[in-house]
């Protein structure tokens, strides 16, 4: 029997330390989220439904999908349907040496949301074979003229609101507090804020602190400690909004993770 909902990281040596993730899900939907990494996923069984902004399609089988880091999707089954695939999160300096090597601008790669096609063999954890996914993933991309439209969309009027938000994601931040510290309306800004970039500033700043608590899973600290430092007021809050953008709990994805191991 299909064990779902269920989710395994291992931290890898290859590619600077690279994180692996498996995972298998059963009527899942996920809230809209980035990672602050490159997601690169091979879709091992079943569909998958995934949206950024008002696009939204299906993917099946052998799809490989790479979003850049802050590239703001949802992802969802099918009824009943279990959908299994591996992810890797991968470094901006990584997805840089092969920009170079293909002779493409790294920023004009990062502004795509996302990169699709499929391949028609298993995924193949070695750095050679990661390094030809990911150049194929550009060149095919990038050959075709009626997707090079779907851009992200453009965050610099709330470039100030975003930074402070990254670095400042361990205290305790409110709509009102934003109100006073870039005097502007907090209905406003909500509005504004969703508009451009997909998500309200309070669901953004869930998504770093979700995004950062993951790097503590790999330290000794208790998950109270780890929810604290990564700016939750307590450890249900955590587990509720873990669970929520994660697919399980902060328990159940500590105990399934692995440091350091080789392939």
């Amino acid at each position: 029997m299909m064990d779902v909902n269920k989710v395994k990281t291992i931290k890898l040596t290859m590619l600077d330390g690279v994180e692996l993730k498996s995972a298998t899900f059963i009527g899942k939907h996920f809230p809209f989220h980035f990672h602050q990494c490159w997601s690169l996923a091979y879709l091992e069984y079943g569909s998958e439904n995934i949206a950024f902004g008002d696009t939204n399609f299906l993917v099946s089988k052998n799809a490989f999908q790479l979003i850049p880091p802050y590239s703001i999707h949802k992802n969802w089954s099918n009824k009943n349907s279990a959908w299994t695939y591996k992810a890797l999160y991968i470094s901006n300096d990584v997805i840089k040496n092969v920009s170079k090597k293909i002779n493409v601008d790294y920023f004009h790669l990062a502004s795509f949301p996302y990169f699709i096609s499929y391949g028609n063999s298993e995924f193949d954890i070695n750095e050679a074979s990661i390094f030809k996914i990911l150049e194929n993933l550009f060149l095919n991309t990038l050959n075709d003229v009626k997707r090079s439209y779907f851009q992200k969309n453009v965050d610099e009027p709330f470039d100030d609101i975003l930074n402070y938000l990254s670095l400042n994601y361990s205290q305790s931040i409110t709509l009102e507090m934003l109100q006073q510290k870039f005097k502007v309306n907090k209905f406003k800004l909500q509005k504004s804020f969703k508009k451009s970039i997909g998500l309200t500033p309070l669901e953004y700043l869930t998504t770093i602190r979700i995004e950062n608590s993951k790097k503590l899973f790999y330290t000794d600290a208790p998950l109270v400690e780890i929810a604290l430092e990564s700016g939750f007021y307590d450890q249900s809050h955590f587990t509720h909004s873990f669970k929520k953008y994660v697919g399980v709990t902060p328990g159940d994805y500590k105990k399934n993770s692995k440091i350091l191991q080789d392939w």
